[in-house]
């Protein structure tokens, strides 16, 4: 029996005291249960099937488990099986052939725990004889939850959940643990909760210890596709979060107690208990509902500072079924150390998620809640958090604010420190940078060895002087700003009231609502970058301030649908960090960055796979794996960015006036449709299609399928060969006359090409025309000289080009 500070097991999570003696006693029976001596057979081909997957048991014992809160959910299996599952489209089959060499999964077997609320054990019943027995198995059922648990995949609370419920329908789960003769482990599961119910894969080592799921196949049940499964985003979520209301203090020291009451809209009936994710780091002490009595409770086991979470999860019992239609304020209080770290003198790093209680799985940039946030903090640091301050008074050494939002947001945050504090407006919207006095503590130490503070430290030439963050502050203001107004006039009005920025020790960048977080290094200058061996380029400078600016609409002014989806959040910033060098800087730089993005997906992994061939950017996050970890970085982020780089050129006007009005208006557009609510690749298909040219229309069906199918939900990079020649016609006109040669893709590719010719000594975009077939001729006459003439002047095709 696990009891709060008791874990003799390590799959075991810690059990409140608020747990109720029935809830903890079904708990603790799914991570070890009891095997029934009269439910033991001996099997011979016996079939199950779930849509897709076909686990064969050719001969061996099959042992089932005692039922617990009156279903058996449990069985043991040793022996000869084989496993079989085949893929429902032509993404899912790429993966198998990415990870298997083969176009379906065809494994053999010797042992399997198999974990189910379905009717699993109903189906398998009718079909054998039971004996008394026992067997030698019956340890691995609770050996493979407790690998399950310690690999953070938090399938103890689903199953919870689903045994908890009083109707099943909706949570049914059926999960095989099989240990294969080529592959190790593998899991294979049909989860009715998910959009995606099947799923086979396995867990490998991706880095530095840290393991990863390796997803072969993931799709929805039933024929259906990805597009109609996540249409609704909430269709199988038992509750929507409506709003919070939170108190949370932080401390000089690093620690975070908050309360946080969370208000749901419940969808599901029967329901008895409810999973949220929170930070492990932080431990649950209480929670109440909504007439303040306690609730039962069930949360992972501490992570501290473990490169695997064993799960950020709490699992809340419900002191009745839920009734579908009605709502529940449920209230958590928590508290702990590691979610906000101190990085230096009145320099803090608070972890932008996992802060306060949100949706289980991945559901919060599809989602929208109001936020009521009350702040304590030190009275001597200014804090920062995503929505509007609404408040501020002073406690004695305590400083307290009140942060609310005018619009529901996908997510908050907050951040605090010795700040300095620059700030400017942008029409309507004030623009502030939060930027720390003193260097983080890994700064500080290369300072102190730089100027010879440390004993035994070398001279060096050059000082750094402070490699604080606040000597750059005015001038990251004033880019962000720069970029809100590029984008304005791109995508549509900004749509919060203000914008802060503040620094992290870290390389990475992140955009919260009206709140940005930008890496350390974007807050040096030249010469401190150049000193510390990080050369000044757009990737660290401007191009990365506005791919994290652009967040601002593309993450949350737009949200995403689903995994598949989201590389229009990471892939549309790509492309707007793009845009902004283009304007900041020169089209030269700007070019660059396209060579840079395109030179990224043809360079090869740590497995020799060109990039763009791990997979399509539909593919989202599954496209990073233990064969490819970084793929995500480059696929998604390049080549999504690239998508939009391809439209804006084949829009792109030759004449008069704003070349990018056509494109503009057609992503202001996309941005009106879904305002603060998210969208799908076909939602954005079809705004494409709404606005799209004739000599975009390649397949005569008024449909940008042949596009989409090559570039979002396909793999490839086309060759192009190019020879044209201008000659004199007389009567001022000139002939044109050349060919284009396509090759490394299927002879059904098709490409809309933008022409540029000479003009002035420069090269702009006259026009475009199509290549549909591998050979196509380019013969036409104009009313000018085009000097030379080229494709892909801008590097605006994905593609190789040779002219």
């Amino acid at each position: 029996v696990w009891h709060l500070h008791a874990q003799p097991l390590q799959s075991a999570p810690s059990a409140a005291t608020a747990a109720s003696p029935d809830a903890q006693a079904i708990w603790n029976s799914l991570a070890r249960p009891a095997f029934d001596p009269s439910k033991v057979a001996q099997v011979n081909n016996l079939v199950v099937e779930r849509d897709r997957l076909r686990i064969t048991l050719e001969s061996g014992t099959l042992h089932f488990a005692q039922p617990i809160n009156g279903i058996v959910a449990a069985a043991v299996f040793q022996g000869k099986g084989r496993l079989q599952a085949s893929a429902p489209n032509p993404q899912e089959t790429q993966r198998l052939q990415y990870f298997l060499k083969t176009d379906g999964v065809n494994l053999a077997f010797s042992e399997a725990a198999f974990a189910f609320t379905d009717k699993t054990f109903e189906e398998i019943s009718a079909k054998v004889q039971f004996t008394q027995g026992s067997s030698s198995g019956d340890d691995l059922y609770s050996q493979r939850i407790a690998q399950s648990e310690d690999l953070g995949m938090a399938l103890l609370p689903q199953l919870f959940k689903s045994v908890m419920a009083a109707d099943r329908t909706k949570s049914a789960l059926f999960f095989a643990d099989l240990k294969t003769d080529d592959k190790g482990w593998v899991e294979a599961s049909d989860n009715a909760a998910d959009a995606e119910e099947i799923s086979v894969g396995r867990f490998q080592t991706i880095v530095s210890g840290y393991r990863g799921f390796d997803a072969w196949l993931s799709f929805p049940a039933g024929g259906r596709t990805a597009s109609a499964a996540y249409n609704d985003p909430f269709e199988k979520a038992d509750y929507l979060i409506r709003s919070y209301d939170m108190d949370a203090a932080v401390t000089s020291g690093a620690e975070l107690n908050a309360t946080s009451k969370v208000n749901l809209d419940l969808k599901w009936a029967g329901e008895r208990v409810l999973l949220f994710r929170l930070d492990s780091n932080l431990r649950v002490d209480k929670v109440t509902g909504a007439s303040g009595a306690p609730l039962a409770f069930l949360e992972a086991r501490e992570s501290k500072d473990r490169i695997q979470s064993y799960g950020d999860y709490v699992a809340v019992v419900l002191p009745a079924p839920s009734q579908s239609g009605g709502t529940q304020s449920i209230t958590f209080h928590y508290a702990g150390k590691r979610v906000v770290r101190q990085v230096g003198a009145g320099d803090y790093f608070a972890e932008s998620f996992g802060w306060y209680p949100s949706y289980l799985h991945d559901e919060s940039f599809a989602s929208r809640a109001d936020f009521d946030i009350h702040f304590k903090s030190p009275k001597r640091y200014a804090i920062v958090a995503t929505g509007n301050k609404a408040s501020e008074t002073t406690d004695g050494n305590q400083l307290i604010t009140e942060w609310k939002t005018d619009v529901p947001l996908a997510v908050a945050g907050f951040a605090f420190g010795d700040f300095k504090i620059s700030q400017q407006k942008v029409g309507d919207v004030n623009v502030e940078v939060f930027a720390n006095r003193n260097p983080d503590d890994d700064l500080q130490n290369i300072q102190n060895i730089t100027s010879g503070v440390l004993p035994g430290s070398p001279q060096y030439a050059v000082a750094l002087g402070n490699l604080s963050a606040a000597g750059l502050a005015p001038t990251i203001s004033t880019e962000m700003g720069n970029a809100l107004k590029l984008f304005q006039k791109y995508y549509g009005p900004y749509p919060y009231k203000q914008l802060a920025v503040t620094n992290i020790p870290y390389s990475y960048g992140q955009g919260w609502p009206g709140l940005i977080y930008l890496s350390i290094v974007t807050f040096l200058d030249d010469e401190q970058r150049h000193e510390l061996g990080v050369p000044t380029t757009p990737r660290v400078t401007e191009f990365f301030r506005a791919h994290e600016t652009s967040h601002q609409w593309w993450g949350h002014r737009v949200g995403w649908k689903s995994y598949h989806d989201q590389w229009m959040s990471e892939g549309f910033a790509q492309f707007s960090g793009n845009l902004y060098v283009q304007f900041r800087d020169n089209l030269k730089e700007y070019i660059q960055r396209l060579k840079d993005d395109k030179q990224g997906l043809l360079t090869r992994d740590l497995h020799n796979d060109q990039f763009d061939s791990v997979g399509p950017v539909w593919m989202g996050a599954r496209v990073s794996s233990s064969l490819s970890p970084s793929a995500y970085n480059v696929i998604i982020y390049n080549k999504g960015g690239y998508v939009l780089t391809m439209l804006r050129m084949m829009m792109r006007s030759a004449g008069a006036g704003d070349p990018d009005a056509r494109f503009e208006a057609m992503m202001q557009d996309f941005c009106k449709t879904f305002e603060n609510k998210p969208a799908s690749t076909e939602d954005f298909k079809a705004i494409v299609e709404k606005h799209m040219l004739p000599n975009m229309d390649l397949e005569r069906n008024h449909k940008m399928d042949w596009f989409f199918r090559q570039y979002v939900y396909g793999t490839g990079i086309p060759h192009y060969d190019f020879h044209v020649s201008v000659s004199d016609a007389g009567s001022g006109q000139f002939n044109m006359n050349g060919a284009l040669t396509r090759s490394g893709v299927p002879d059904g590719w098709m490409d809309v090409i933008p022409v540029f010719a000479e003009r002035d000594g420069k090269q702009s975009q006259i026009g475009t025309f199509a290549s549909i077939k591998p050979e196509t001729p380019l013969n036409a006459k104009l009313p000018f000289n085009p000097g030379k003439v080229s494709i892909n002047s801008w590097e605006e095709l994905l593609a190789e080009v040779k002219q």
